[in-house]
């Protein structure tokens, strides 16, 4: 599988894909006893930071890979593996939280109106003069908007559906003076629209900060009092 097919369009989503493929592209090169680990490490850390650059995370710009010392590349690794960690827990959260804001979570009492409103709307096209194509595609649009209601938060793209589809057959009755859906639709709407208010307004948010790799610390300087003549050890 070609793991750069079908990337989202989302920069997040895009990155939590690759970075999948690159981490199982490793983790399976590392069953080969025959594997050298630094090159196996450090292909990983270079795909990732190609990635990250061409997807806008800027949260790992301070990393870089060298293998030229072995305990240095390890190290660096480990920091640099964390700090993927933290970016994609991050970054799933943000996301969870943005598929929240295109949803709505409904109660007992609103799905089964709404199931309600859906049978009106399917029996008011049943007894329509809507080709049977269309009518056939806007039952299959009602059939997955029930299944959506059902569930714990339902995504606003099935209505959006519905109500395209509706508009469809509106014009092709509209000559008649038959538009006998709308006044169901609007029903639902309205409770949709009740459900979102009555949720709490989430804050937006924070952008993910760049993260730094831990800089290594220097010896201190000797200072003049640290400073001790070898003479001085001599007891004669």
């Amino acid at each position: 599988m070609n793991p750069y097919e079908e990337l989202s369009e989302d920069d997040h989503v895009a990155f939590l894909q690759i970075e999948k493929e690159f981490r199982q592209q490793m983790e399976d090169m590392q069953e080969d006893r025959n594997s050298n680990w630094s090159y196996v490490t450090a292909d990983y850390m270079n795909k990732t930071l190609a990635a990250a650059a061409v997807l806008n995370i800027d949260a790992l710009t301070g990393f870089t890979v060298s293998t030229r010392n072995s305990d240095e590349h390890r190290e660096n690794f480990d920091d640099f593996l964390r700090a993927v960690d933290n970016v994609i827990v991050q970054m799933r959260i943000m996301n969870s939280r943005n598929r929240n804001a295109m949803t709505v979570g409904l109660t007992e009492s609103q799905k089964s109106k709404i199931h309600h409103l859906i049978e009106k709307i399917r029996a008011e096209v049943e007894g329509s003069t809507t080709p049977p194509d269309k009518r056939d595609k806007l039952f299959d649009i009602l059939n997955n908007l029930a299944k959506e209601v059902s569930k714990d938060r339902t995504r606003y793209e099935r209505f959006a559906d519905l109500a395209r589809s509706l508009a469809g057959l509106s014009g092709d009755v509209e000559r008649e003076g038959a538009r006998p859906w709308w006044p169901w639709f609007e029903k639902i709407m309205g409770l949709i629209n009740d459900a979102k208010e009555a949720e709490p307004k989430l804050p937006k948010p924070p952008e993910i900060k760049k993260i730094e790799p831990p800089r290594k610390q220097l010896p201190e300087p000797y200072g003049e009092d640290d400073y001790k003549d070898p003479n001085d050890e001599i007891p004669f």
